[in-house]
């Protein structure tokens, strides 16, 4: 795969990511439906401005270039927490409409992180 392939690859995953991640504003507002959603699955209303301001600064972490130092943790904080949300709708037996949504977005960030150790880490030798 050369490397316009792997830049494309890194954008698309990136951007979806980014926009997944500022959707935390919503938590941060506590917004009506996702403050429902919670309580459904037993979570504290307390968690919702935490967790949107952890998606918040993830997304903006990895689109901002100079924070390249952090990034590496920001997809690791994605993977996890949507690792989490994932376990959480399993365990409160949410149908496969709902944990499917965050497997999407635990792959759009794999998929990121793989291209972005491509593209940006030291070592990476570009195909020709």
């Amino acid at each position: 795969m050369n490397t316009k392939h792997v830049r494309l690859i890194y954008w698309v995953s990136t951007l979806f990511l980014a926009l997944v991640g500022l959707a935390g504003i919503l938590n941060i507002l506590m917004v009506d439906q996702l403050v429902r959603v919670n309580r459904s699955l037993g979570l504290p209303d307390y968690f919702m401005p935490f967790f949107g301001v952890v998606k918040v600064v993830g997304a903006i972490t990895i689109m901002v270039p100079a924070l390249r130092r952090f990034q590496q943790a920001a997809y690791f904080g994605f993977i996890f927490y949507f690792m989490g949300a994932t376990y959480t709708l399993m365990a409160t037996r949410s149908g496969p409409e709902k944990w499917g949504v965050t497997l999407l977005i635990l792959a759009a960030a794999g998929v990121s992180n793989w291209a972005w150790q491509h593209l940006f880490q030291p070592g990476y030798k570009p195909e020709r």
